[in-house]
């Protein structure tokens, strides 16, 4: 199935306070991303596993849509943001890239020193036994932040 943006516009529109498109995508934010392992659907139609969750910030609506049309619908490029994600779901003693960093910051999964933990060594193969519990630790409440279900 292909991706058909005028579904996305007509789940979007109901949603939104704003009644034409173009007004309507002003009103969306990306407040969470989850990696399902079952198949689900994108509003547009297409299948996904990759769920980027928006709130309208007006009227607080919530849906989900998958990473082409968020990138589409808010201009938002959620490819590196997943990667990361699985980089670091595979194995928690991974860096986390900059995309997932910035994201887990912005939605208040991790603190401004973990923050700046995780942009200092995100390039370093070597770390201390202690600088690496740490990046395990924060990187486990990062994961569980981010694939949690929030439907």
């Amino acid at each position: 199935m292909e991706h058909n943006f005028e579904k996305l516009k007509e789940h979007i529109l109901p949603l939104s306070n704003a009644t034409d498109f173009h007004h309507a995508k002003n009103e969306w934010k990306l407040v969470g991303v989850e990696i399902n392992e079952d198949w689900d659907n994108c509003p547009c139609g297409q299948s996904i596993k990759e769920l980027c969750y928006i709130e309208n910030q007006l009227n607080n609506q919530k849906t989900y849509v998958g990473n082409v049309c968020i990138n589409k619908f808010i201009g938002i490029d959620t490819g590196n943001l997943f990667a990361g994600l699985k980089r670091i779901a595979k194995d928690d003693l991974a860096n986390a890239n900059e995309d997932l960093i910035i994201h887990a910051y912005k939605l208040g999964y991790i603190f401004e020193k973990e923050y700046s933990f995780l942009m200092d060594t995100k390039n370093k193969r070597k770390l201390s036994e202690k600088q690496l519990a740490w990046k395990q630790k924060i990187n486990n409440r990062i994961i569980n932040q981010t694939v949690v279900r929030a439907k």
